[in-house]
C-alpha cells in the first residue's frame, strides 16, 4: 500500500504542485490541499496513471483520506 501512496503523491505534485511530504494515510484530501474540482481531475489522472477504471465511483462516495483513496486505487488495481 505505501507504494500507492508515494505514487500518488508524485501524482499530487506533479499535477497540484502541492507539498505532500507531510501527506500520510490518514490525511483527509482537503487537508492535502484538493478541493472537489481538484480530487474530479485527479480521479482521472488516477485512472490513466494508474491503469484503472473508477466510473463506478459514485460522485458522493469519493474517498475522504488518503487511506480510503489508496485503499480504492488497489482494490480496482487487484481487480483489473
Amino acid at each position: 500500500m505505501s507504494d500507492t501512496l508515494e505514487r500518488l503523491k508524485q501524482l499530487i505534485q506533479s499535477q497540484h504542485q502541492l507539498d505532500t511530504s507531510g501527506v500520510t494515510l490518514e490525511t483527509g484530501l482537503a487537508d492535502a490541499g484538493l478541493d472537489s474540482l481538484a480530487v474530479a481531475e485527479l480521479l482521472f489522472s488516477i485512472e490513466e496513471s494508474f491503469g484503472v477504471d473508477l466510473g463506478d465511483v459514485a460522485p458522493d462516495a469519493v474517498p475522504a483520506t488518503m487511506g480510503e483513496l489508496v485503499q480504492l486505487i488497489d482494490h480496482h488495481t487487484s481487480v483489473s
